[in-house]
């Protein structure tokens, strides 16, 4: 590790990227565009905790709360990025 706590960062990266997957399909799925932000949040949050939940069953892995909160994060920060990017979004 290169320093305390990376792992949270790479999770905020992965669902940032994961966000910006499901924004791009759901802005072609849902006319309202802020509907479509909504539900890309809620999506990768609920994936993101699913995710966590099925660690518990793997021996050696662990679920952790702060792992969904940096998913969380990542995906959000992702999205706000997106929207303030893309003017079609607004």
């Amino acid at each position: 590790m290169l320093f305390q706590h990376q792992d949270k960062l790479f999770h905020a990266g992965a669902y940032g990227v994961l966000a910006f997957i499901a924004i791009n399909y759901f802005k072609h799925q849902i006319e309202n565009a802020k509907k479509a932000f909504i539900i890309s949040f809620i999506f990768c949050a609920l994936y993101g905790m699913s995710d966590e939940w099925h660690q518990s069953f793997i021996e050696g892995r662990q679920t952790d709360v702060l792992d969904w909160l940096a998913d969380c994060l990542g995906a959000f920060i992702a999205l706000v990025l997106y929207k303030k990017l893309k003017p079609s979004l607004r």
